[in-house]
């Protein structure tokens, strides 16, 4: 059904950009040879980003200290990891908290999974043998933009066919959804972001949120993961379990699978206050 598929991928297209500092952002926290003086430069050309940064470096949560007053302060507290992810949350956060109802999803609570997927790909990277890429949180916290997509612009007769397809035919979510649009809200999140213009890492964590053996990078594995912690944190009535090779390539035993989940739960306060900062 090619013609859905475009359809679909042109709405993706038209959702509204992210601000021009998150994309520069987002280019340089993908160098290696970033320094945080360039990246407090961005910062410091908008204002509102600025005063959201030095509120989320001074909370609590951060480990307090004394008060930062200036944006370089912030950045070097916070670390490249959270500046780019709070950036992107600026700029995403009024998309994100809309309903998608297709997928049972009342207003806001769409937005309450990206924060807690984001509160354990944080914490994974606490418990992971293998040191995670930067743009780890930022995949996490946009995970299932895709859905977006889905939901607003989908066909009340395709949503229905996506659901019989589960129902009659026992496939999964994203099985289905592939089964009836040759597309899934993965590759339709990973669409968004390359419009965005994100590093390829982003994207490929998008993606591959749901199959990171597909997408043979760290990333992918680290959000499917923080994923799954997520699903667990928000009660989920019967959340998947890891899959081996997943927890194998970040360095994570089953064992601490509820460690894990534990310690992103004590997380998602103090990170879903931090999010939500307006």
């Amino acid at each position: 059904m090619p013609d859905l598929v475009d359809h679909l991928i042109e709405q993706a297209h038209n959702l509204t950009p992210l601000p021009a500092s998150a994309i520069r952002l987002a280019a340089l926290a993908s160098s290696n040879e970033v320094g945080l003086d360039e990246i407090a430069e961005v910062v410091a050309y908008d204002q509102a980003l600025t005063m959201r940064l030095l509120r989320a470096a001074n909370s609590a949560s951060t480990g307090g200290g004394a008060r930062c007053s200036r944006v370089q302060e912030a950045v070097f507290r916070l670390g490249t990891a959270r500046v780019l992810a709070l950036t992107v949350a600026s700029g995403a956060a009024s998309l994100l908290k809309c309903e998608a109802s297709a997928y049972g999803l009342a207003e806001g609570q769409l937005w309450k999974h990206s924060i807690a997927t984001a509160a354990a790909a944080e914490t994974l990277s606490e418990f992971a043998e293998q040191e995670l890429p930067l743009e780890t949180f930022t995949a996490a916290l946009l995970h299932d933009v895709g859905k977006l997509v889905m939901g607003r612009f989908l066909s009340t007769e395709n949503l229905e066919r996506i659901q019989r397809v589960q129902t009659d035919g026992g496939l999964t979510p994203l099985a289905a959804e592939r089964e009836i649009l040759n597309v899934h809200h993965g590759e339709l999140g990973g669409v968004v972001a390359q419009h965005w213009e994100l590093p390829q890492r982003i994207v490929e964590g998008i993606i591959y949120h749901h199959n990171p053996a597909d997408g043979f990078a760290l990333i992918c594995d680290a959000v499917y993961l923080a994923n799954i912690v997520a699903k667990h944190v928000e009660g989920a009535a019967s959340p998947p379990v890891p899959a081996q090779p997943s927890l194998e390539r970040v360095g994570l035993s089953a064992d601490q699978m509820d460690q894990l989940i534990a310690a992103t739960r004590s997380r998602f306060e103090s990170v879903s206050a931090r999010y939500n900062a307006s």
